[in-house]
């Protein structure tokens, strides 16, 4: 494995250096199957906030620390050379490594203790039986957050930030339309299996279902004859 560049502003501090075995330490942790990315996100905060980190400085390959430490990190836990990430994936998880730095860089703001208030937040969250997002993800979006915002983000938008995204609701009328094309299916025999059924009590769902997916074109059509006629200053009963 490489050795990393020390910057030039550290060349007598061994915190950076010492950050790098830390960092060699997760990734090899999570070739194990161990959660490390969440250790991760806190010694990359905590060192932003230190002074250790920055996005300014750059080695001699022009790789600032959030390039490095990625590097370091996905060497020590796939044992396979850099390349052999994705390059999509690669710049994804750099592009994470950016916003903790960013917010550990802040000024104004103990983004330590804003990374301990989340950590506590989706604990909280938790206990509760939500369900949560995964704790690397959350930081991240906790980042991201943060960095939009002048003063330490509340509890609130922290428990807020921590919950999982709800699945967006499917429409009503989609979700009967794909019923009505399955049981049309069945009743035709126009299907992937070639599987029919002439059974009365799937005809006539067919039909009931017919019948009720036009029921959403006719109320279009009344919400439309509606508008055009208030338009033209005509109320209709």
């Amino acid at each position: 494995m490489s050795e990393v560049e020390t910057p030039a502003h550290l060349k007598n501090d061994n915190r950076f250096s010492d950050l790098m075995k830390k960092v060699v330490k997760f990734g090899e942790e999570a070739s194990l199957g161990r959660d490390s990315l969440p250790k991760l996100a806190h010694a990359v905060v905590q060192a932003a906030a230190d002074g250790v980190l920055d996005l300014e400085t750059k080695d001699k390959n022009g790789d600032d620390c959030a390039a490095q430490i990625y590097a370091k990190y996905a060497a020590a836990e796939s044992k396979k050379a850099i390349h052999e990430h994705s390059a999509g994936g690669k710049k994804a998880n750099i592009s994470k490594l950016r916003q903790l730095i960013s917010m550990g860089c802040m000024t104004g703001v103990d983004a330590v203790q804003v990374m301990q208030d989340a950590f506590q937040a989706r604990e909280d969250m938790l206990a509760d039986d939500n369900k949560v997002k995964s704790a690397y993800p959350f930081y991240v979006d906790v980042a991201r957050q943060q960095l939009n915002e002048k003063t330490a983000l509340s509890k609130g938008a922290l428990e807020r930030l921590a919950l999982k995204d709800e699945p967006k609701a499917k429409e009503l009328e989609a979700e009967l339309k794909r019923a009505l094309k399955i049981i049309e299916g069945l009743v035709t025999g126009e299907n992937k299996d070639k599987l029919k059924d002439s059974n009365d009590l799937t005809e006539a769902a067919f039909h009931a279902l017919k019948e009720r997916v036009d029921q959403f074109a006719t109320l279009r059509l009344r919400e439309k004859l509606l508008k055009d006629a208030a338009a033209l200053g005509i109320k209709l009963a």
